[in-house]
């Protein structure tokens, strides 16, 4: 049993002390915890408990409140190739009906890595980082200057792709690390 794990429980007993230079310390040894499983003298302090739980609900909340934007950012990507399919199947000068098409089949994908997004979040967002550069560098095979079209907005959302996988490897160890505890203690 390491360290990290001991002070799981010592963190929220009512013998703890704390040491500035040992950090949480038994309050009945003043050392450091040595117990392997459990320790025989835990006594569990109630509020403790309740405002570490708090703590982890708000981490949660917080996490899932950033991967449910990250969520709408694919399907708001979704909605304005349908717009723009739209306007290039019907209002634009000589518009193109295939253009439409295209436009409107590259909205489906992101549509529905959105919907995807709300069941696998990582492999959602790096799905849609990886098809949004693969269309920016399609798009500039056939116009090189498109490239730097609209740049700052494509880098904002490059950006935000890069933040939430962040945040989605972030929530799926936390997933993890919240299984094996609840392994653990059956």
């Amino acid at each position: 049993m390491n360290r990290i794990e001991q002070l799981k429980q010592c963190s929220v007993c009512k013998n703890r002390k704390f040491d500035e230079k040992l950090g949480t310390i038994c309050g009945l040894t003043n050392n450091l915890p040595t117990f392997f499983g459990n320790c025989k003298d835990f006594i569990e302090e109630s509020r403790e408990v309740r405002l570490k739980r708090l703590a982890e609900g708000q981490k949660i909340a917080n996490i899932k409140k950033n991967l449910n934007q990250g969520s709408y950012v694919l399907l708001f990507i979704g909605l304005f190739y349908v717009i723009m399919g739209v306007f290039e199947a019907f209002y634009i000068l000589n518009h193109q009906f295939l253009y439409g098409i295209i436009d409107w089949g590259i909205a489906s994908i992101f549509i529905g890595l959105g919907i995807f997004s709300f069941f696998k979040p990582y492999a959602a967002f790096v799905s849609g980082l990886v098809y949004y550069i693969l269309l920016i560098v399609l798009f500039s095979a056939f116009d090189p200057i498109s490239i730097f079209n609209n740049l700052v907005f494509k880098i904002l959302i490059i950006s935000f792709f890069i933040y939430t996988i962040k945040i989605a490897r972030n929530q799926r160890s936390i997933s993890k690390s919240a299984k094996s505890e609840i392994l653990d203690q059956l």
